[in-house]
């Protein structure tokens, strides 16, 4: 507004204009703005308070169209520069009003003053303006850049959060279906070694059943931290769907694998909720190597449902190999193995975004 002002001022030098029009210009355009932040500041709605500001604008912007004695280069700025505003501010819908607001504006100046029309500026108001365009133009852009800039951090913001089960802060199964596609597309054409564990909790529907949803959702929590901490820094682990979730153990042979495993399966055997010290967690896991046999996703997870029920049908509480012969396979006791150095359950640059 103030340097729509200075416009305003240019153009009244050159006319024998009262002291009561330079007052004017002089509130509307250096007052005015204050005033409008302060009831911005004090208002609970502020998308009904910048409406009653833009009115307050539109009319003045009329006014000053008056006052400018109609001539066209000043007021067509003037006026583009006011209404591209309001649309800025997101209140195009109301376009209409500010217009109305204006043609009010001029209208009420016009009958004041009645002033002579001066289609061609003088060339002091004309050079005024070079400073409302140019700086209004640097404004703009700067404001849109920034706004771009943060529509793409948010973005990027629920592109992650796209990723992360809400629930259990591994991954969604969407996102983890993704990178075993990756991992055994690698199987195939680099033979690099990845193995899958698909992790089923032991009666996990009594646990809701007897405690609540409450209770088996912090259980869920529980059991996604539990498998998180387990991890070495390239596995991945992914909430396949309920109470079941998947591990990619990646750049692992299938005793590895294993050992990964039996690691989670401790871990979770020590999982307690306060609230019901006397609730116990155990789980069923079978562990499938990739293949070149497996022509998807969807065979390679067959293949480790296959040992998981097995795993099940064995008693429960159970690491199953679909592929390592039973007389190679480790021991299904407790793991001792210490965890190695590095493990984190997410990447780095993505554990920040979880936690």
């Amino acid at each position: 507004m103030g340097l729509g002002g200075l416009v305003v001022a240019a153009s009244l030098a050159y006319q024998p204009a009262n002291m009561v029009w330079w007052a004017f210009t002089a509130v509307s355009a250096l007052a005015w703005p204050h005033i409008a932040y302060w009831h911005s500041c004090r208002q609970r709605d502020p998308v009904q308070s910048e409406y009653l500001n833009a009115l307050v604008d539109s009319l003045i912007v009329g006014c000053w169209i008056a006052l400018l004695h109609w001539s066209l280069l000043p007021s067509i700025c003037i006026m583009a520069i006011s209404l591209s505003d309001r649309s800025f501010l997101g209140l195009k819908e109301r376009w209409l009003h500010f217009v109305i607001a204006l043609l009010l504006g001029a209208g009420i100046m016009a009958a004041l003053i009645q002033p002579s029309p001066q289609w061609l500026a003088p060339l002091g108001v004309q050079i005024s303006l070079l400073p409302l365009v140019l700086l209004h133009t640097a404004y703009t852009s700067h404001s849109t850049r920034r706004i771009l800039k943060e529509l793409a951090r948010q973005n990027q913001q629920l592109k992650l959060l796209g990723r992360i089960d809400p629930l259990t802060t591994v991954y969604s199964r969407d996102y983890w279906w993704q990178k075993a596609r990756t991992a055994l597309r690698l199987q195939h054409t680099r033979n690099e070694q990845t193995c899958l564990l698909v992790i089923d909790i032991d009666h996990f529907k009594r646990i809701n059943d007897e405690y609540g949803h409450i209770v088996g959702d912090e259980v869920l929590k529980l059991i996604g931290l539990s498998i998180r901490q387990c991890l070495r820094s390239n596995d991945i682990a992914g909430r396949y769907g309920g109470d079941e979730f998947t591990v990619l153990c990646k750049h692992a042979k299938a005793e590895d694998a294993y050992f990964v495993a039996l690691r989670i399966r401790d871990k979770l055997a020590q999982i307690r909720v306060r609230e019901h010290p006397q609730l116990r967690i155990s789980a069923s896991i079978g562990v499938a190597a990739a293949d070149s046999s497996f022509d998807s996703v969807a065979d390679w997870i067959s293949a480790a449902d296959s040992a998981l029920y097995r795993a099940k049908t064995a008693g429960r509480d159970q690491v199953i190999d679909a592929t390592l012969p039973p007389a190679n396979r480790p021991s299904n006791r407790p793991a001792t193995t210490p965890m190695p150095e590095g493990k984190t359950a997410l990447p780095a640059r993505e554990q920040d975004a979880v936690v």
